[in-house]
């Protein structure tokens, strides 16, 4: 009864999080639709928060994609609308070598300061780690190092991104958790590793570990032992970033539905001061 009411709060309400723990969701999630079907989508969920993916398709009246070569103009209305719907990019990404090299990383830097973003989300070529952190700090923008399975991915494990992290302020750690179950890292000893550099997190739920093949399921029907990582999050006092990813991409707003309402009552649980405040204008 009591997640039935949750999940009637969320069809009919717009909620808010506590600002110290953001819950966003990536918007690759939904990158079948447009950046702008997109915000809808999380206006409906009663997400505040976006991780914007640079690849997808903004919509109607605007020319291309969530990246750079939107104009003056097309930044400012974004912008707008995004302030209208109550709805902030934290992060954008993931950013790599499939979308970055040396001409246009600045441009990269330069639109998110525009864009009011805290944080990009990247897996640099270790050449290029230094760049990222001077960037970071020319730009007010911190990166967060992400992680693909291995092999491909030069931060699936947790001790690869703590060397890449060291020496360098402006980039920290922003794991995906279902791709470390993938890998065969086990998820509470890699939070572990990154401790308080850990800014944020792509939370999800596989169905098998150690195969990087298996697919996403629904939030605790999976390996990742979901109330176990934010039991260690309570433990380490995290206030960075919880992105909300679900890779099946047919349909899936129900899906998200039940997501958000699960990772929702593991929040109330874990945080007795966490709290869903309504909107007054509701």
């Amino acid at each position: 009864m009591r997640y039935l009411l949750i999940m009637i709060c969320f069809s009919f309400t717009n909620v808010v999080a506590q600002k110290k723990w953001p819950l966003a969701t990536q918007t690759w999630t939904f990158h079948k639709h447009t950046l702008l079907e997109t915000i809808d989508n999380a206006d409906s969920l009663g997400i505040q928060y976006l991780e914007a993916f640079p690849g997808q398709l903004v919509g109607n009246g605007y020319n291309g994609k969530f990246t750079y070569t939107l104009s003056a103009d097309e930044r400012a209305r974004l912008k707008t609308h995004l302030k209208n719907k109550g709805i902030n990019i934290v992060a954008m990404g993931v950013l790599d070598k499939w979308f970055y090299n040396a001409d246009n990383l600045e441009k990269f830097f330069v639109f998110a300061n525009e864009m009011g973003i805290s944080y990009i989300t990247a897996e640099p070529e270790w050449a290029d780690l230094d760049l990222f952190n001077e960037l970071a700090e020319k730009y007010k923008v911190k990166v967060g190092l992400h992680c693909h399975p291995k092999p491909e991915s030069h931060y699936w494990q947790p001790d690869s991104m703590r060397v890449a992290m060291q020496g360098r302020r402006y980039i920290g750690a922003w794991p995906d958790i279902g791709h470390w179950a993938r890998s065969g890292v086990y998820i509470q000893q890699g939070i572990k590793k990154l401790k308080k550099k850990m800014w944020g997190m792509h939370f999800k739920d596989v169905q098998q570990f150690d195969n990087i093949k298996t697919a996403d399921t629904f939030f605790g029907e999976g390996v990742c032992n979901l109330p176990a990582v934010i039991k260690q999050l309570k433990k380490m006092k995290f206030k960075g970033v919880i992105t909300m990813e679900y890779e099946v991409y047919e349909n899936n707003m129900p899906a998200m539905y039940k997501n958000r309402g699960y990772v929702e009552n593991l929040l109330m649980r874990w945080y007795p001061k966490f709290t869903v405040a309504f909107l007054e204008n509701f």
